[in-house]
């Protein structure tokens, strides 16, 4: 072999080792995961509804990816504690974030929360809880716009029961109010709803918005009703009632939500493992039979719609705010 021949043998030996070196990485990135333990970071304290949910998806989830998939229970600081752990973790698909509504509207209530929606990567919507409207044995009205006439006519006389820490509860209650007219309903701060129920029951307070699982099984005593879903979506358990934007009030809705998310600089191969999954994982009927305990219902909301559904959420939380002159904290 002359040495012209030779220089040639050896650039085409160099040149394809190069594109084995660069090729072999690429294609064995996502054999590569998962290959430990996932953590899901949730803002939800053990027991609650959503912590329910979220362990529910967490065994399902790890089953379709073959290893362990664990819940971190990190609350306080108004979901701040829990979203910190998340932004202070590797962007490496391990450390994931099971959260709800105060991902959007956080940073509008604390001041330099340190974060936007931007700052992470939807993986999956996983469910919602729908609130519905229900009220007093001593509330006349049976359906949406018979309660709005009775609030115009009397809502001075009639207390509003909300959760001391939801600000989306509070800030519904007073779309309610402000869109009947007249003179408002008081709104009665509470610490947990089974004593939010209590009041209802003893007619201490007529109205208040929850999720079926809590207040739905005292319907058949005769002591509450229910009057309408204040959700954008109907309620699987209470299909019959209509929402208030079937019954003409398009701005009467709260999404109560709960989502998958990871940091944004994850890897996208990660992400789309980690989406596929749980795309399987929702769209399983067991998993929505699985739901039903917990209060939550299926969403009807896709991975691709849930970054613009979040910042409008966060928009109209922030003029709320700004309308009723509230002190949030």
């Amino acid at each position: 072999m002359s040495i012209t021949s030779w220089r040639r043998f050896s650039t085409l030996l160099f040149t394809m080792g190069a594109v084995t070196v660069v090729a072999t990485p690429a294609l064995s990135q996502p054999n590569n995961y998962p290959s430990k333990t996932i953590t899901l970071i949730a803002p939800f304290a053990a027991g609650s509804p959503f912590d329910s949910l979220g362990r529910i998806f967490a065994e399902k989830l790890g089953k379709k990816l073959k290893t362990s998939v664990v819940i971190e229970n990190a609350t306080g600081g108004q979901a701040m504690v829990a979203t910190k752990k998340v932004l202070n973790a590797p962007a490496d698909g391990y450390t994931l974030f099971y959260t709800s509504n105060g991902l959007a509207t956080a940073p509008v209530v604390i001041k330099d929360a340190g974060y936007t929606l931007n700052d992470f990567t939807p993986i999956a919507p996983l469910g919602q809880a729908p609130y519905i409207l229900f009220a007093s044995a001593s509330v006349k009205a049976t359906d949406i716009p018979s309660l709005m006439q009775e609030l115009k006519e009397r809502g001075k006389s009639m207390n509003h029961g909300v959760l001391g820490t939801s600000h989306l509860g509070l800030i519904l209650a007073k779309k309610i109010s402000a869109t009947a007219g007249g003179d408002p309903y008081q709104e009665i701060s509470y610490r947990g709803s089974p004593e939010m129920i209590r009041a209802l029951l003893a007619d201490d307070i007529q109205l208040m918005a929850t999720t079926y699982s809590i207040a739905g099984p005292h319907l058949k005593d005769g002591k509450i009703k229910a009057i309408g879903v204040v959700a954008r979506d109907k309620s699987i358990r209470m299909p019959e009632l209509k929402t208030f934007i079937e019954a003409g009030y398009p701005d009467l809705y709260t999404d109560v939500w709960a989502a998958l998310y990871t940091k944004a600089q994850t890897p996208s191969y990660i992400v789309e493992i980690l989406r596929k999954a749980s795309a399987e994982v929702t769209a399983d009927p067991s998993f929505a039979e699985a739901m039903k305990p917990t209060g939550s219902e299926a969403w009807n909301m896709t991975v691709e719609q849930m970054q613009p559904a979040f910042e409008a959420e966060a928009k109209s939380f922030k003029q709320a705010i700004e309308k009723f002159n509230l002190k949030l904290n």
